[in-house]
């Protein structure tokens, strides 16, 4: 009997000395959604789109054709024929900003599909998180219902036998259902999570059969961490980007200011014999054209400083939160693993048991309150992991 016991107590408590080391599964499944996501799929198309439509305007405006022909009456004894080629121009500068506005535009487009990419993998990693959490308690608790179904039969053989009471029993039993409806809620929740993870990648299949967390080091100083993290943070660089569109904009309405001029070639014949031709120039005074565009301009880019300030903040203060979040959970880890090492109750049990200090009962009630401390932990690892994505995220 007291050799079912040892077996239990030493595979239990073998979770808990997780051994950390390197995973490559997230950038993986990163990889695997951002081919197979039909979002994604959409959002580059999108793009693509945007980035063609941001060439639309580069060119000057289409040529104007005259034609133009007269009847005359009997006092002027012939028609006459006009026609006339006419292309208008802006001033040279007004195209440079375009040009940079176009490539802006482009950017722009990009980091609007990063920021959307970001967050899809970002739900992602917290699925398969999720998902690497309930396959070590899944692991964990089949072993030890294998170990109390042999202790479920061997107290039966104690009770055929006359040496316990049917109540000895139904508490063994009682614990043994617990458990197992645990474990079959635990894989319930992992199947649907998978089935989460199956519609992000694009209805693909992502096993996840990692049952152990990759270790990571986070940075003591805070500061520099977060000036890395604002250089690829999706919203804030959209913001800057659009700051730097709106400036480009702003130069282009003043040089719109300049006139427009156009150039071309008319001629005009009245008599059969009498025609006259020559090149022609015209220019258009932007006196009430853009009158309020300036001004537009100028407070969207007032509006655009504004919400960059608030982007920062913002940023700084989630990100800040983020890392004390992941410090404080670093130090839960930390006093709960050597707290349970310290403490080594199982071997205190064992010794109890074996001297009839404790019933089989009583030490099934007290492994329940160190089982219930290995789920704690196991918590306490999955929530640290799930804060942790959005950091790694930045470096993806």
């Amino acid at each position: 009997m007291n050799k079912y016991i040892l077996l239990f107590t030493t595979v239990c408590t073998l979770t808990i000395q997780t051994v950390f080391s390197q995973n490559e599964s997230l950038s993986r499944l990163w990889a695997e959604i951002e081919k197979n996501n039909l979002t994604l799929a959409a959002l580059r198309q999108e793009s693509e789109a945007e980035k063609m439509e941001a060439r639309i305007g580069l060119t000057p405006e289409n040529p104007e054709v005259e034609f133009a022909y007269l009847w005359g009456n009997s006092a002027a004894g012939a028609n006459r024929l006009d026609f006339s080629v006419t292309q208008s121009f802006d001033f040279p500068s007004a195209y440079a900003y375009r040009n940079k506005i176009a490539k802006l535009q482009n950017q722009q487009a990009d980091n609007y599909y990063r920021q959307q990419r970001q967050n899809i993998l970002i739900e992602a990693g917290n699925i398969y998180y999720d998902i690497v959490y309930q396959n070590i308690r899944i692991n964990d608790m089949r072993k030890c219902l294998h170990l109390l179904n042999e202790i479920s039969q061997a107290y039966k053989e104690k009770l055929d036998a006359g040496l316990i009471t049917i109540f000895e029993l139904n508490k063994v039993k009682l614990t043994e259902l617990n458990l197992k409806q645990n474990y079959q809620h635990a894989i319930a929740t992992r199947d649907q999570q998978l089935t989460m993870l199956k519609q992000l990648n694009g209805g693909n299949d992502f096993i996840v059969q990692d049952s152990v967390f990759q270790t990571f080091s986070l940075k003591t100083d805070f500061d520099s961490w977060l000036s890395s993290a604002e250089k690829t943070d999706p919203t804030l660089t959209l913001f800057a980007t659009e700051m730097e569109i709106s400036q480009q904009q702003l130069k282009l309405e003043k040089s719109l200011w300049a006139p427009q001029f156009s150039v071309g070639y008319m001629r005009e014949q009245v008599f059969a014999n009498e025609t006259f031709q020559g090149i022609k120039a015209g220019v258009s005074l932007p006196l009430w054209h853009n009158a309020h565009t300036l001004k537009q301009t100028q407070l969207k880019k007032s509006a655009l400083q504004m919400k960059i300030a608030d982007e920062k903040s913002q940023l700084y203060y989630r990100l800040q939160a983020q890392y004390n979040t992941i410090t404080r959970l670093l130090a839960q880890i930390d006093e709960y693993e050597k707290l349970l090492k310290e403490i080594n109750s199982y071997e205190l049990l064992q010794i109890a048991l074996q001297k009839g200090e404790i019933s089989l009962t009583d030490y099934l009630m007290e492994y329940s309150v160190y089982h219930d401390s290995h789920e704690q932990l196991f918590e306490l690892y999955r929530d640290l992991y799930q804060q942790y994505v959005d950091l790694q995220i930045h470096i993806y």
